[in-house]
């Protein structure tokens, strides 16, 4: 990805990058009053000095009073359904739980990207040429100035079809998670951060206003190398800080499903960065897929299947009433890790409803041993029980009235 001239990410300079692109900088000052306002410096001394209470491993500590992000809202209204914000956030955590445990840290949510400063971000970038071509009140309301953008540079064209086949967004959503350590004494400092960067797997686009949508599938091997890219840039601005030269940082990347699909999509890659190191090592595979069951998607192992039609077969035989159950799974390193079930039930009797959970009961710890379930026997307008096992040795059942 080239880089143009960009503005530190926590700081209020001007820096060129390496293009030698530049900009007339004769009264940056007052343009960088207003990038002032993008950027959240978070300081060890403005920590709260309390935190929740600690329930369970599987969840951090928050600080408290509760600090929302300066950017909060974007995640929903940025990524293409319901379905991948869920997977993203949820996901996000599990990939920072790997390097930030949740019995040493303590989560904030992100303070350092504001809400402008992530739509930044997310633009596209700006050729020299086109920088060349605006005076200085454009460049302020362009965002040309900094040119802070992500996305590829549409170099001037403007035909959707081409810009389509060229030069897609890449680059939906960025989410950041900060994370603190606890002393002895209960003093807190932050240690670290991770970014989440959310792809698109497909590129919408109009010939004309308020025409048809058309849709053109992105390469997922490019798409996953734009992300990468990415995150070697916003690593490079961070730097640029010394309030942020000693943390520990983590980049994640997760691609989206489709806006119509009934799946999320999942995380592709991630890359953890020391403190005090400048660059990406490296970024490793995760082997993550997001899946319907039953399935005749063949990248979903035979096993997974077979077992999850055996345990519907199972239900179809005991009652009468029953049609079939969908299941969402998440699929790590071939093996079944998560499962979510939605059984639907026309309730006819308690007695019914209660034997049919403690059916589900005994089918769960018999077929989806080593994975985490969450079963629910429900109508369209209400849960009667949930089924949950831990993946290891506890299954429970909550009857909910």
């Amino acid at each position: 990805m080239k880089k143009l001239v960009m503005s530190t990410l926590f700081g209020t300079a001007i820096l060129t990058a390496c293009s030698n692109t530049s900009v007339d900088v004769e009264n940056a000052s007052e343009n960088n009053d207003e990038n002032n306002n993008n950027v959240q410096t978070v300081r060890n001394e403005d920590v709260q000095d309390s935190v929740t209470q600690s329930i369970s491993s599987d969840y951090y500590q928050s600080v408290l009073p509760y600090e929302l992000s300066p950017a909060r809202g974007l995640t929903s209204s940025n990524m293409v359904s319901t379905y991948n914000m869920e997977a993203f956030e949820k996901g996000l955590f599990e990939q920072s739980k790997r390097f930030f445990p949740t019995n040493e840290y303590v989560f904030r949510e992100g303070q350092i990207m504001s809400d402008k400063m992530t739509r930044e971000y997310l633009k596209r970038q700006y050729t020299k040429e086109q920088i060349d071509e605006m005076d200085e009140a454009t460049l302020k309301r362009t965002g040309a100035f900094s040119n802070l953008g992500l996305n590829p540079s549409n170099n001037g064209e403007e035909d959707p079809e081409k810009l389509a086949e060229n030069a897609p967004l890449y680059l939906s959503h960025i989410l950041e998670q900060d994370y603190l350590k606890i002393d002895e004494e209960g003093n807190q400092t932050f240690e670290g951060i991770t970014f989440g960067l959310a792809m698109n797997s497909e590129y919408l686009y109009q010939k004309e206003q308020y025409g048809t949508t058309y849709q053109k599938d992105l390469d997922l091997e490019v798409v996953q190398k734009e992300g990468e890219d990415m995150a070697r840039e916003i690593l490079e601005r961070l730097r640029e800080n010394s309030d942020y030269v000693d943390k520990k940082v983590v980049f994640a990347i997760f691609i989206q499903s489709k806006g119509t699909d009934i799946i999320p999509g999942n995380f592709v890659s991630y890359a953890v960065v020391e403190p005090g190191v400048k660059e990406i090592p490296k970024f490793e595979t995760i082997d993550e897929q997001n899946v319907l069951l039953p399935s005749n998607n063949e990248s979903v192992p035979e096993e997974v299947n077979s077992e999850y039609r055996a345990f519907n077969r199972e239900l179809e035989s005991y009652f009468k009433s029953f049609s079939t159950s969908v299941g969402r799974g998440v699929i790590r390193d071939g093996k079944l890790d998560e499962l979510s079930i939605e059984i639907p039930f026309e309730y006819e009797s308690r007695g019914e409803m209660v034997g049919l959970s403690q059916f589900v009961y005994e089918l769960v710890e018999k077929h989806f041993k080593g994975t985490k379930v969450q079963a629910k026997i429900q109508d369209k307008s209400k849960v009667y029980s949930i089924i949950t096992s831990d993946g290891e040795e506890n299954t429970e059942l909550y009857i909910t009235e």
